[in-house]
């Protein structure tokens, strides 16, 4: 499979504060709706190109490029939509929605991040009040992007050689394990903050008070 350099946009069945969310399709090269998320892209102003779920939520909608999946399956509409992206090439993808609501829902999708996590350009999964996604090991610059918090916390194991800068309370090659919540709510000072880390995954999200 050949990845390219577009981008994807997926919606789901359920987004927190979608009214604070501006997003335009034209900055997106394809936009899946999984199930219900039609609905929510109606909402959002945004015209879908591909239908994929069980429609156990809503309707199946007619004269559209509908992509049906049986009720009973091993995996969520969303990671099928998420799927069909990636098949499809993009690996640039935002979700929009799949954090708040049920909570197994969020715990999956974070599954999804680590799937994902270093096969992609990009995944990452927003509503009106995060922006949430996963790192493999490496240097990065993280915009503010006008949230008030920056958080981490590792996943599925120790995160070595954390190094975080230009935040309010910077580290310097930190081990940062998986059942501790020293890297939540840090903030950044300015326009960006370094990250820096040797090893493991590192869950990061961007947050503002509701």
């Amino acid at each position: 499979m050949t990845m390219n350099n577009s981008k994807a946009l997926i919606v789901t069945s359920h987004v927190d504060a979608s009214e604070k969310i501006e997003i335009k399709d034209s900055d997106f090269d394809c936009v899946i709706c999984a199930d219900g998320g039609l609905m929510r892209a109606v909402e959002l102003g945004v015209r879908a190109d591909v239908l994929i779920g069980d429609y156990d939520s809503m309707k199946q909608p007619e004269n559209a490029d509908v992509i049906k999946l049986p009720t009973e399956k091993d995996m969520t509409d969303s990671e099928a939509a998420i799927d069909l992206a990636v098949s499809r090439g993009f690996a640039d993808i935002t979700v929009i929605g799949g954090l708040g609501g049920r909570f197994d829902h969020a715990m999956g999708n974070i599954g999804m991040l680590a799937k994902y996590c270093g096969k992609l350009k990009r995944l990452a999964f927003v509503d009106g009040q995060n922006l949430v996604y996963m790192l493999p090991a490496g240097s990065y610059s993280i915009k503010a992007l006008g949230y008030h918090y920056l958080s981490v916390t590792a996943y599925g194991g120790p995160v070595t050689g954390l190094t975080i800068k230009g935040v309010k309370y910077p580290l310097c090659c930190h081990l940062l394990t998986d059942d501790t919540t020293l890297g939540i709510s840090n903030e950044i000072r300015g326009d960006e903050a370094l990250v820096d880390f040797t090893g493991g995954r590192l869950l990061v999200m961007q947050t503002s008070d509701n």
